[in-house]
């Protein structure tokens, strides 16, 4: 028989490790972007050489580790799993509506740049300076897309419903029309792929958590089927712990270490593809794989907080 005092601290390190791991992950991304974005020391120079702007970093760190052990011990002690599951929630439903009004609004718009500039009327109307500018990321994305990016975010806050059917409905909305122009018009412009592309990617890497949250992810279950409620609860619960949150550190990790990385490289340098006739979204795709390991984990955690109160409630 397990004490309960023992069950209760072990419930309170959930909770604790729970909102640290979230915390940790956001500190990151920030970190992440002082230092190689806005060109700070970084949380690791403080060993080296101690500023306002390291210690700045290095805090972000502190607050992510001691912040839930305040919350958890002396804040609010009554705070439940099922709250804590439910607000993680919240925040990962909201970030997926943001990135799918990104997506919609940025690849409407830029599509309709890309072919504005390849047929000459932004050169005809505008003069060459402005067809310049355009065709140049380092112009088009501060000035268009990050715009348009805070505008997906007052968009996602306030549109709370969202069916990915209509990302879905968009691909083969824009596939269509390449068949038709190619076809019946005999014209074809390789934005258009890109389009499709970018729609496409961030379909399926959007909708992976509402995937997991509908447990619809491919599963071997010739065991899983016949367990009981509580042992199903562990099974998710360990793999939670031991498979899910990892990969998705991984790839924070391995992605995003150096400026030089996989992840950070395009996104710092606005990367676009080689063709002078496609869109300018290349490095925002890369975007697609942080908001996926971001969601993920968040989900992660909230399967692991809704997992662990099925195994107390039995």
């Amino acid at each position: 028989m397990i004490p309960h005092s023992f069950f209760m601290n072990t419930l309170n390190f959930a909770k604790i490790f729970s909102i640290a791991i979230v915390l940790f992950v956001f500190s990151f991304l920030i970190n992440n972007y002082l230092t190689f974005g806005g060109n700070w020391p970084g949380a690791l120079s403080i060993n080296k050489n101690i500023n306002i702007f390291s210690s700045i970093q290095i805090s972000l760190y502190f607050f992510a580790l001691f912040f839930p052990i305040f919350l958890v011990y002396f804040y609010k002690k009554d705070i439940s799993l099922t709250y804590i599951a439910n607000f993680f929630d919240n925040i990962n439903s909201y970030i997926i509506r943001f990135a799918f009004w990104a997506v919609f609004i940025i690849g409407i718009v830029d599509a309709i740049i890309s072919l504005l500039i390849i047929e000459g009327f932004i050169e005809h109307f505008f003069g060459k300076s402005w067809n310049v500018k355009l065709s140049n990321n380092s112009f088009r994305a501060p000035y268009v897309h990050f715009p348009l990016l805070f505008f997906a975010l007052i968009l996602g806050y306030f549109f709370k419903s969202l069916n990915f059917f209509w990302l879905a409905f968009l691909v083969v909305l824009a596939e269509f029309q390449i068949v038709l122009l190619r076809f019946v018009f005999s014209y074809e412009q390789t934005l258009m792929s890109d389009l499709v592309r970018f729609w496409y990617g961030g379909l399926f890497l959007f909708a992976s958590y509402y995937t997991l949250i509908k447990d619809g992810h491919v599963r071997v279950d010739v065991l899983y089927t016949n367990f009981t409620e509580k042992n199903k609860a562990k099974v998710n619960l360990f793999g939670s712990l031991i498979l899910g949150i990892p990969l998705c550190l991984t790839i924070f990790l391995k992605g995003m270490a150096c400026k030089q990385c996989v992840l950070n490289q395009p996104i710092m340098n606005f990367e676009t593809s080689q063709s002078t006739q496609g869109m300018n979204i290349k490095y925002l795709m890369a975007g697609f794989l942080i908001i996926f390991a971001l969601t993920m984990l968040i989900q992660f955690v909230v399967y692991f907080l809704r997992n662990l109160e099925i195994i107390k409630r039995n």
